[in-house]
């Protein structure tokens, strides 16, 4: 993705297959996908048609995967040896069977990501991490257009 500036900017797939990352031996990840308030608040607000659209998007994106999970889970299975660190067991194949809750009909599959839509946007941690990558790549804008400034005087000698 680009920011206002035209920076490229990296976007964190930690929740891979559950493989999630740590800090000091703790779980950093709680929330089963990044869903901030702000992201809600473009879309304006959690009251909003729009909100409520992208909740049934998502919950029919869901269900598009599971009518498919034995495309994914042969794929994925094949995968085991491609050296992929997220992917090198069943375990893992598994964790996919499980996230696609194949037990549930389309309905009951609808109110499950529903729930796991607010139980992300409720998680403070995803909050905190999410303005502390905010900060971080504010310096690293900061920091880009000082070396360029520096470049552009260079030149101009």
């Amino acid at each position: 993705m680009l920011d206002r500036f035209g920076h490229l900017f990296h976007i964190d797939f930690g929740h891979f297959l559950g493989n999630t990352k740590t800090w000091a031996g703790m779980q950093r990840e709680r929330a089963p996908f990044v869903l901030t308030p702000d992201f809600v608040y473009v879309m304006g607000g959690k009251e909003s048609p729009t909100f409520a659209r992208f909740i049934k998007l998502c919950c029919s994106a869901f269900n598009v995967l599971r009518r498919n999970a034995n495309v994914f889970i042969n794929l994925f299975n094949m995968m085991i040896s491609s050296g992929m660190p997220e992917l090198t067991t069943k375990d893992d194949i598994a964790y996919i069977k499980e996230a696609l809750a194949l037990d549930l009909n389309e309905e009951e599959a609808d109110e499950q990501f529903e729930k796991l839509i607010y139980q992300s946007l409720s998680t403070k941690g995803t909050q905190i991490n999410f303005a502390a990558h905010i900060i971080a790549h504010r310096k690293g804008m900061k920091d880009d257009r000082k070396a360029s400034e520096k470049e552009k005087k260079k030149e101009s000698k």
